[in-house]
């Protein structure tokens, strides 16, 4: 079964973040259990024009469904932190920030998506505080994207 639904033409379902938790009665034990269920949500907003300006939120300001979800992001290998959005980007993420590339993006600057060096010190541990970054570059076609994504999922966990 799909993980993700299409009702009509201009209408999707994303799975939400928290599940529905109810009880129910087990017939074999005669005793209450607790079931879970996850729920859908249904948008308009197709995959393609999804971004984190309008992910949906709750009024806490929480936000209802996860981001790789929202993004419909498909996943290289499983646990990993990287991979390609419905959007056309590449994204990378760890629990501290999430980051988009795309062909033609400029990489600039102290970029946590460029490969970095540390010299080591006199006592043959690593300097953290004088880094060397790779020179500046504009990502070329969609697998170098997904290369600076990981990189950068790697960098900034």
């Amino acid at each position: 079964m799909p993980k993700f639904k299409k009702f009509a033409e201009t209408t999707y379902t994303v799975p939400m973040a928290k599940r529905e938790k109810y009880k129910k009665m087990n017939p074999k034990t005669n005793r209450m259990k607790k079931f879970s269920k996850t729920r859908q949500m249904v948008t308009e907003i197709p995959p393609e024009e999804r971004s984190f300006k309008n992910i949906p939120k709750y009024a806490t300001g929480k936000t209802k469904v996860k981001f790789q979800d929202w993004l419909e992001i498909e996943h290289d290998e499983k646990g990993s932190s990287y991979g390609k959005a419905k959007n056309g980007k590449c994204y990378g993420w760890s629990h501290r920030a999430v980051y988009g590339f795309k062909a033609g993006d400029e990489v600039k600057g102290d970029n946590l998506g460029k490969k970095v060096d540390y010299p080591k010190l006199p006592d043959g541990q690593l300097d953290f505080d004088k880094p060397s970054y790779e020179p500046d570059f504009t990502i070329k076609d969609d697998a170098h994207a997904m290369e600076v994504a990981k990189t950068f999922a790697d960098n900034v966990s």
